[in-house]
Parts: C-alpha cells; sequence; structure tokens
C-alpha cells in the first residue's frame, strides 16, 4: 500500500470513526473504545477494497489534509446524529407516556448512557434497536456507508447552503415522530385525567391523586400492550424514513449542488 492510499485509508478512518463514536449501538459506556475503533477501521477498509478509489484526489498540503480530516469527521458526526436523531424520537415518546401517566418520578440513573433515564423511556429504546437490528434495516445503513466514498470522495466533503435547512427539517421531523409513537397513550392519558377531575368534583370524599396515579399507570401499560403491533409497524416505516434522510445528507455534502 503506497502513501496516497493509506492517506485515503485514514481519511475514511476518520470518517467512520466519528460516526462510530455517536451511534447509538456503540455509544453505551458498556462497549470497549478498542471495539469501537476496531469496528470503524474494518468499515473502512472494507469499503476502501470495495470501492476501488484510485486516482481521488488529495490534497498535498499538511494543513489542507488536516483540514481534510476534520471535514471527514464533520460528515461521520452529520450522519451518526441523524441515526441518533430517530433513537431520541423513539426515547422522547416514552418518556411522553412517562411524563403523562405519572412514571417520570419514577427515573432512575442509567450508568451506561450517563444520564437519567425513564421506564418506558428506556423500553421504547430498547425496542426500537432490537426491532432495528431484526428487520435488518442496518443493512441499508452500511451500504449508505458503503455509498458516501462514491457520493462523497475521502478529501472531497463540501457543505451546500441547504444543510442548515435540512438539519433544522430533521430536527422538526424527530419531534413529529415523538409525537405520532406517543399519541395514542397520552390521548387516553389525558381522558382519564378529564375524567378523574370530574370523578373529584362530584365525589369529594374520594382521594382521586392517591388512586389515580395506579390508575394511569395501569392504564398506560395496557395502551402499550395493545398498540404494540401498530409500534412496531410505525418503526418500520421510520426506519425507511432514515435511509432516505441518510441520501439526502450525503447529497448536501457531496461536491455538486442538491438537484
Amino acid at each position: 500500500m503506497n502513501m496516497e492510499a493509506f492517506s485515503l485509508l485514514f481519511l475514511l478512518f476518520a470518517r467512520f470513526s466519528a460516526l462510530v463514536a455517536i451511534l447509538p449501538f456503540f455509544a453505551w459506556s458498556g462497549v470497549p473504545v478498542f471495539s469501537r475503533i476496531g469496528f470503524a477501521a474494518l468499515l473502512a477498509f472494507l469499503v476502501f477494497s470495495a470501492s476501488g478509489m484510485e486516482g481521488v484526489p488529495l490534497p498535498h498540503h499538511f494543513l489542507l489534509f488536516i483540514l481534510a480530516i476534520a471535514t471527514e469527521a464533520l460528515l461521520g458526526l452529520a450522519l451518526g446524529f441523524l441515526v441518533l436523531l430517530t433513537f431520541t424520537a423513539v426515547r422522547i415518546a416514552g418518556q411522553l407516556i412517562d411524563l403523562q401517566s405519572g412514571l417520570m418520578m419514577a427515573a432512575v440513573f442509567d450508568p451506561q448512557l450517563g444520564s437519567q433515564e425513564t421506564l418506558f423511556g428506556q423500553f421504547y429504546h430498547l425496542f426500537a434497536v432490537v426491532l432495528f437490528l431484526t428487520l435488518n434495516a442496518h443493512h441499508p445503513l452500511l451500504a449508505a456507508l458503503a455509498r458516501s466514498a462514491e457520493l462523497v470522495p475521502p478529501g472531497g466533503v463540501a457543505l451546500q447552503t441547504a444543510a442548515l435547512p435540512s438539519f433544522l427539517h430533521f430536527f422538526t421531523q424527530m419531534l413529529v415522530i415523538a409525537f405520532q409513537l406517543a399519541a395514542p397513550v397520552v390521548a387516553v392519558l389525558i381522558f382519564t385525567d378529564l375524567s378523574l377531575g370530574l370523578i373529584s368534583k362530584t365525589v369529594p370524599q374520594l382521594q382521586v391523586f392517591i388512586e389515580g396515579m395506579p390508575l394511569k399507570v395501569g392504564i398506560a401499560l395496557l395502551m402499550v400492550y395493545l398498540i404494540f403491533p401498530h409500534l412496531a409497524l410505525s418503526l418500520e416505516k421510520v426506519f425507511q424514513q432514515l435511509t432516505e434522510d441518510l441520501s439526502l445528507l450525503l447529497r448536501l455534502f457531496g461536491a455538486s449542488p442538491v438537484g
């Protein structure tokens, strides 16, 4: 391997290592750092070997090469951030259910993520990860990463003016997905609160606050059980949308403007 090929391989490694650093499957503290580095190096080597990127122009000046490494890491972070947004939307949906059902008070510290996690939020997140792997939705993700070497060659990252509005669209899309996933359960819990309010007015002797908390938790569990098959179908559509968003993001970082 000559110096030019090694430089191309190193640029791909910078891209994929930044991506792996924030992916939901590797971001847990229990995953060893060497496993993340090894996976990123293996992915870079496989993409480099399959793409045949001989003749790709590289910056000759050292400072320009350092800038190319930074832009490659930026592209990897953008791709990983888009995947992270999808799973964050699922987690927010579970947290909205926790908030409405009163389970937000039962949040516990998760040492894997280093933050407070609620019950339904963690359940939705883990279910999304398992479903993502079960549906082989990681195959389009890996295909998009392999295609990124063709759409955006190493050292050819170029930001387009449409990147910022697209990122705002991705963020808004995340909030919409979260509200859509949580809407059925949250709507029933809101009507439960209204019913408990009417009961407290008609029967003041009844301790609605004490009686209502286990009732709302039970209704939330029942609703999640009833919508579980539909939740899987909704998440499948979300994963398909993720594949389209990855393709759009790669075009935004390409050298040619988006048509």
